[in-house]
């Protein structure tokens, strides 16, 4: 079995770091999906309540769901700003990226990737 070469051992290590890349944004897609969810629910339920509060005059059950709804909000906003704060952001935004290729992606093994 043939060793291999300096420059076969440097382009698997280039494809083994593209992979990595592809899979941290991933992982920073997924994450932002996430904040997205709860933040567009959130705003959502914020907007509905502001439509709401007007009409509500003499019906205190109304109130009530409004303020339960404005606190469900809140609860949301929260989850997401603690679910950024263990998500391990360092590590999906590093300071300096230890997976950086300054040659950039080498060309896929196969036609369909890597």
């Amino acid at each position: 079995m043939e060793t291999p070469t300096i420059e076969q051992t440097a382009l698997q290590r280039r494809r083994f770091l593209a992979l990595r890349r592809k899979e941290r944004e991933e992982h920073r897609l997924n994450l932002l999906d996430a904040c997205l969810t709860d933040y567009e629910r959130a705003a959502r339920i914020r907007q509905w309540a502001d439509w709401v509060l007007p009409t509500i005059h003499d019906e205190p059950e109304i109130a009530r769901l409004v303020e339960w709804a404005k606190g469900n909000a809140a609860q949301l906003e929260a989850k997401s700003a603690a679910a950024m704060s263990r998500m391990g952001l360092k590590e999906l935004f590093p300071d300096a990226d230890d997976l950086h290729d300054p040659l950039g992606d080498p060309v896929p093994k196969h036609p369909w990737g890597l």
